[in-house]
């Protein structure tokens, strides 16, 4: 019965988690036919965009249920610590088990950027925005 609610409640974070272990694990030569425009770094930029746009789901999902908005703690660990952790297992997977893949710390130090990214604008800016323009 827990299992549905929270599959309920968050269903957009996980389809978003089952997506990044995908684009994580699925072999390179999946991702030949997309075309890269010789942009230097740019699996930095989408480890960024990519768990910037999980942490933001995982809030916008803990926001809307109603049974967690006053954990702070729970937030804490649902929203910031397990993106962050699943960026690290993601790239210790990939060094172990997911061979042409290799692990890369700075693919994890973009992944916790885009987390806290992610964070600071929704805990933070968007609040103070809306209070400016609501009054």
């Amino acid at each position: 019965m827990i299992l549905i609610t929270i599959f309920r409640h968050y269903w957009k974070s996980i389809f978003i988690v089952v997506f990044i272990q995908y684009l994580s694990f699925a072999s390179p030569s999946t991702f030949k036919s997309i075309p890269t425009f010789e942009i230097p770094n740019l699996d930095k930029l989408v480890h960024f965009l990519m768990f910037a746009g999980l942490t933001a789901t995982l809030i916008w999902d803990f926001k809307g249920y109603k049974y967690s908005n006053s954990n702070f703690q729970f937030f804490v660990l649902v929203c910031i610590l397990f993106p962050i952790f699943f960026g690290g297992l993601i790239e210790i997977l990939q060094s172990v088990y997911f061979a042409p893949r290799t692990g890369d710390w700075y693919d994890w130090l973009c992944d916790m950027a885009g987390v806290l990214a992610a964070w600071w604008v929704l805990q933070w800016m968007v609040p103070r925005i809306l209070r400016k323009c609501l009054k």
